[in-house]
């Protein structure tokens, strides 16, 4: 897996040379970024590296269900799972995926479960359905470029948003399953399935669940199979199975898939 690196070291220089000089000077390939005047409610600014990446701003949550049903009521938007009449949901009992009739961002579980919380992050989204979105907010998904970026504090951290250990002092900072996936969950992290937003604490730089709860769609594909990386773990990811809360890891996956641990976060 290739991992990215990134360095402030080019804009450092131009700083410690500028100041050299007595006065501050403008240095090839290092740009002086300021966050807006005015950052936009629910969104954080992510800073850029003052060369190669370019600050950005981004949804401090996951797109919830709230969100995402303020949109389907203004313009009478239809889910892909909607029009298949069916999605992939994760069965606890039988511990494998299903086709489930009826399951939807409404009923991510179908439809003889609860009805998604408000605060829930939406999930039953294909690539489709969280560009519509992205398009109506005047928003984008990000690229896994920028996502990686965002999670690692600005390159500060190498594996999770929270700092250098998985669990630091023994609590669990994000949502994801504690035991041998699938047959136990410990539920060491207080929620058994998915959490509402803003359940841990927020990264230094204001995300919230960039790692853990559900996985989020990115802009990149690869090119071969046209397939979507999706980026941050689940509530379904485990040491023993998969890592996705390490916000080096990445899986593929179809753009019309709908899933109950698939969701979503958006950039300007």
């Amino acid at each position: 897996m290739e991992t990215i690196i990134y360095s402030l070291k080019s804009t450092a220089l131009c700083i410690m040379l500028g100041a050299a000089a007595g006065a501050m000077t403008a240095c090839e390939g290092a740009v002086e970024e300021q966050p807006p005047t005015d950052i936009p409610e629910g969104m954080v600014w992510i800073a850029g590296d003052g060369a190669d990446q370019p600050g950005f701003l981004m949804d401090a949550t996951e797109l919830t269900t709230a969100a995402f049903g303020a949109f389907v009521e203004e313009i009478s938007y239809v889910t892909e799972a909607e029009d298949f009449g069916w999605s992939g949901v994760f069965s606890t009992d039988s511990l494998r995926w299903l086709p489930v009739e009826g399951a939807t961002w409404r009923f991510p579980l179908g439809p003889d479960s609860s009805a998604a919380a408000p605060n829930h992050p939406a999930t039953q989204l294909s690539l489709r359905d969280v560009n519509a979105y992205a398009d109506w907010a005047g928003k984008r998904l990000p690229t896994e470029k920028e996502w990686a970026w965002a999670a690692s504090q600005s390159g500060q951290y190498p594996n999770f948003p929270w700092g250098k250990e998985m669990v630091p002092n023994g609590k669990y900072p994000g949502n994801w399953w504690q035991g041998p996936f699938p047959y136990a969950d410990n539920v060491l992290d207080g929620f058994p399935g998915i959490a509402p937003v803003k359940s841990f604490p927020p990264a230094a730089n204001g995300l919230y669940d960039i790692s853990g709860n559900v996985w989020e769609w990115t802009a990149t594909q690869k090119t071969a199979t046209k397939e979507s990386v999706i980026k941050g773990g689940s509530f379904l990811c485990s040491t023993s199975y998969c890592t996705g809360f390490d916000f080096n890891q990445r899986q593929l996956t179809p753009g019309d898939s709908g899933l109950n641990h698939l969701g979503g976060r958006l950039v300007r």
